[in-house]
């Protein structure tokens, strides 16, 4: 492989590892939604359960608060679909990262101008992959604890309401959960900014190289072209 498909190559793995943390960190965004309505939907969950001790209609809020459980484990499946798809973009960014620096590794850096791009591709690189490390664990334990906190709500069975102990339960069980995963979230989407910038900034220096690259085979294609051209007069006149 030339230098500059070795380029090229390095160039293309940093761009697919942007786009990956790009998704990733639209995901996150919209994990944080989804968690933050959970967390509401399980508010009237307990808003109702109260009035269920305290009023004469405790029947009716009863059913209301079964009603919002049920509805938050709508929110809690939305949740996990969330975070399959961000732990889908995050082992690809991951792989991405790890392709870039195979290639990297093996670019000839006798060339000052690439030389120079790969020393400051490197580093941020490396930051990328570091922020993708930190956050992978971090989203299967937002996922651990959205899963918990549907298992507390599905405790909330239709026969379970005539307990209002069993419903507190469920319902204080849940909420601990999904504010565990709002925590975990909240600190992934630092990281996952984290790794944004620093893919952002790998990703103008792929560019650079890239446009480097380019320039240099059309400058090798002016070359070849005047050379051929001379060998092909010379047949002509002998």
């Amino acid at each position: 492989m030339t230098t500059t498909h070795t380029a090229l190559h390095a160039a293309d793995a940093v761009f697919m590892a942007e786009q990956a943390v790009g998704r990733a960190r639209h995901v996150v965004e919209e994990l944080h939604t989804t968690i933050n309505s959970a967390l509401r939907v399980l508010d009237d969950a307990e808003l109702d359960s109260a009035k269920a001790r305290l009023s004469d209609r405790g029947d009716y809020y009863l059913e209301a608060a079964g009603e919002h459980l049920s509805r938050l484990q709508r929110r809690c499946n939305d949740n996990a679909e969330l975070t399959d798809e961000l732990i889908g973009h995050l082992e690809r960014a991951s792989q991405a990262v790890i392709d870039a620096h195979d290639v990297l590794r093996d670019a000839d850096t006798t060339d000052p101008a690439l030389a120079r791009d790969v020393a400051q591709l490197k580093p941020r690189l490396a930051v990328v992959g570091e922020m993708i490390d930190l956050a992978k664990p971090m989203a299967r334990l937002a996922a651990q604890h959205v899963e918990r906190a549907h298992l507390a709500a599905q405790q909330a069975t239709p026969p379970s309401l005539l307990e209002p102990v069993t419903l507190e339960r469920s319902i204080a069980t849940a909420g601990k959960e999904l504010g565990r995963a709002d925590e975990d979230v909240r600190l992934l989407e630092n990281v996952v900014d984290h790794a944004a910038a620093s893919a952002r900034q790998s990703a103008g220096i792929a560019t650079e190289i890239t446009d480097n690259a380019r320039r240099r085979m059309a400058e090798q294609g002016r070359v070849q072209i005047p050379h051929q051209a001379a060998r092909s007069v010379g047949s002509r006149a002998r």
